[in-house]
Formats: structure tokens, sequence, C-alpha cells
């Protein structure tokens, strides 16, 4: 089975070396673009995890510390120590001696991003290949090569969106993929470990800690909790001392979290924070430009779009668990193996959380990938054929104009319902369908 998902290097066809060179050359022509907006310009959000680098290892309040836009740190301390390499000051006040130059470092943490995507998109890959069956033909398309870069070719713009802004949206996404990876092949330690690292840059990869409490698997909790306190907790300690960590935790919660949560954030927190901006692509925020009919007077999210959220959620998760019962869980009983089913549903998640969020911007479409990939997988085990699946590039094509409508106004309409949320939704309910095909595990 894994032979005849082997990279084919001798053998490429044009229209395959075409796609890879087209993508190399993307990434590689956006770097300096990237480096000039970021270090020259000041654009994007770089800035923000720089300075909070400088400001928690040089004693600055790190939840107060700003960046030129005046955007402040919303995440846990743990990643600011991360970042520590790329410190860089507030204008008046020193640079460390450690810390490296600020275009260097927006051009290694753009590298970052970058390897932690292309990681993100193959260890993703090898996991669906366990499940592939071998009567595949492969006379047209490379199979190796499309399920990698099939999901990178649709995302192109929304993966280049967090690669400039300088969000950790690629590393997050490495983090998921390894938990429902490793997860699966039974490496509950590791799996746990990533899981508990990606809650630690950004909370909602917990979100992922459904599959083994449906599951009743307390080991892989328990050990995700284990990994979580020692990166938000223990680590920070040793770094900064109790004390300090427990301040920072306070002021996390009162200055950033309480409001981000709850819709309602405090004045300073709001003119960082826009909840039914344009590039919004929650449900909420969709439902509340429509009936304001572009954006609305108060940038926040009026009670019948924080209701219809929430009811959102509740239904999508309430259909992921039952479509997902004696597939990837079982009420009673044993459970299934953890197989291509647990991923599926994983995937589904994750390529829902852009709508699910209060706040989710385009850069957090790069965790639809995953679920792209399994539903290429499916038509190809459909069809017997690895090819280009007409419906995804139809929807690859509704996605790059949604996000040109989005970023270039380029027709009021397409702006005001935000073409991507729609777009997403039906994603999911392609997912589902995927998920209800697939076979239970023994």
């Amino acid at each position: 089975m894994q032979s005849r998902f082997a990279p084919r290097w001798r053998a490429l066809r044009w229209y395959e070396i075409l796609l890879i060179a087209a993508i190399t050359l993307a990434l590689c022509i956006y770097l300096p673009v990237v480096v000039r907006r970021a270090a020259v310009h000041g654009f994007g959000d770089v800035q923000v995890f720089f300075r909070a680098g400088w400001a928690v290892w040089t004693g600055y309040p790190l939840y107060q510390v700003a960046d030129h836009h005046g955007w402040t740190y919303h995440y846990p301390p743990f990643f600011a120590l991360l970042m520590g390499v790329f410190a860089h000051p507030v204008d008046g006040l020193p640079k460390p001696s450690w810390a490296l130059p600020l275009p260097v470092s927006v051009g290694v943490w753009y590298a970052v991003s970058a390897l932690a995507m292309l990681a993100a998109l193959d260890l993703w890959a090898r996991g669906l290949q366990r499940f592939t069956p071998q009567s595949l033909d492969q006379s047209g398309w490379n199979a190796w090569w499309l399920l990698r870069l099939g999901p990178l070719a649709a995302l192109l713009p929304f993966f280049g969106d967090g690669l400039g802004r300088g969000q950790p949206s690629a590393v997050v996404l490495l983090t998921m993929v390894a938990f429902l990876v490793l997860y699966v092949r039974g490496r509950i330690y590791l799996a746990a470990c990533a899981l508990a690292l990606g809650f630690t840059i950004k909370l909602f990869p917990l979100a992922l800690l459904i599959f083994p409490v449906l599951r009743g698997d307390l080991r892989t909790v328990l050990a995700t909790a284990g990994f979580s306190l020692v990166f938000l907790f223990v680590v920070p300690m040793l770094c900064l001392g109790p004390s300090e960590v427990v301040a920072l935790y306070q002021a996390m919660w009162t200055e950033h979290l309480s409001g981000i949560f709850t819709g309602v954030p405090n004045p300073k927190i709001a003119g960082e924070i826009t909840f039914t901006s344009y590039d919004m692509l929650s449900i909420g925020a969709m439902l509340s430009r429509i009936a304001a009919g572009g954006l609305p007077e108060t940038d926040t999210l009026p009670r019948f779009a924080t209701a219809a959220q929430l009811a959102f959620d509740a239904v999508f998760l309430i259909a992921l668990v039952w479509i997902g019962h004696g597939r990837f869980w079982r009420l009673n009983g044993p459970q299934p193996q953890p197989g291509e089913a647990l991923l599926i549903g994983g995937a589904l998640l994750a390529a829902a959380l852009p709508v699910m969020l209060s706040v989710s911007q385009p850069n957090y479409v790069a965790f639809v990938a995953p679920l792209v990939a399994a539903i290429q997988l499916e038509a190809w085990r459909r069809s017997g054929r690895v090819d280009i699946v007409p419906a995804l590039v139809a929807w690859a094509g509704v996605m790059w104009l949604g996000m040109i409508a989005t970023e270039g106004g380029l027709w009021q309409p397409l702006r005001v319902i935000g073409l991507v949320t729609p777009a997403l939704i039906a994603l999911a309910i392609w997912g589902m369908v995927c998920l209800r095909r697939a076979a239970a595990p023994p």
C-alpha cells in the first residue's frame, strides 16, 4: 500500500511539475514581500508576538505591551517565552543581546511557519494513506503529490494570509494534525503533547479533546492535562517565578479573554478586535452584517447573532457526535479502533472552527486543509481513480473569489455575506457525508 504512494520524481507529468513549481515559486517570491511589508512598512501581526517575546523576558507588562498599531498580545505566556529569540522592543528601549534583527526575525518566522505548513500537510497525508485501497488507478496524477499539494493549492490565499500576517496558524495546524494522526497510531503520549502544545499557543485546539472524552479514554485526557500543566504553568514558573505567572494569567483573563469570550470586550480590546468586520468568518459575524446591510454601527454581536452562533455550534457538534457513533466512538461496549473515521471527524471539527469561533479571520481557514484532503481521498475511492476532483476545484474557486471579494471589495454584497463562510458550511456538510460513508472499524 505504501509503495503505491511513494513520491514519483523521474516520471512526473508536465502538469504535476507545473503545480509543484507554481507553489514553490509562490512561497519563495512571497518571502521578501512579507519581510518588506512587516519589517519596513509594519504590516501584519508579527510585531505583536515579537514584542511579547521582548516583554516577557525583560519584565515589561506582557498584556499591556503594544505593537506600532496599538495591538496587544492575547495568548498564554508560554508562547511569548518561545518568541524570545525574536524579541523586538518598544521604541526607545534596548533590544536584548540575544535577539535577532527585525528583518531576520520576520524571515525566520516565515520560514518556520512555511515548514510547519508543509509538515502538517505531509503528516496528514501519511495518516490518510494507511486507509487507501491499493486498487486506485494512478495513470493520471500521482497520489502522493496530489494528496499533499491539492489542499495547499485550494487554500493558498488563506495560507498566504497567515504567513503574511505572521500568525502562528500553520504551527497550530501542525499540532492538531499531529494529535489526530498520532492518536490513531496509538502514540498516546506524543499525541497528548502535541495537543497541549497547540492549546498553549491558542486555546481552541483543545476542542479536539472531545474524541478521547467520547471514547472514555481517560489516559489521553490526563496526559493532555499533564502536558498542558507543564506548558502553561511549570515552564513559565521556572522562567519567571510563581507570583509573576499568577499575575500574568489574571491580566490575560481580565484584560483580554473575558471580553473576547462574551463578545462584549472592554474599549481597549474592542479597538483591536472587530467582531463583525468583513474578514470575520463566524456565523454570528455574517448574520450581523446581513441584518445591517453592511458593517453594524456597533462592533458587537447582537443577541440574535449570538444565539444563532451558539445554535449552529450545538447542531454541528450534535451531528458530529451522532454520525460518529459506532465509527469513532461507542456509547456502550468496547470502543472502535481509532481509524479513518476518527481522522475525518477530527478534520471536520478543525474545518468548522473558523465559522464556530466568534473571532476568526482568513488565516484560520488553514485548518480546513485536512478535510479537503479527506474529501479528495473519498472521491478517489468512489471513482477508483486518482485525479482532480471537479467539485473541489469549483469549491476552491468560490473560496478564492470570497477572499478576493473580502480583501479587495470586489462586489459589496459578497463582502457583506462573506462568501467564505457559506462555502465552509457547505464543505462541512460534504465532510459529514464522507464520515457517514466511513466504515465502522471492528
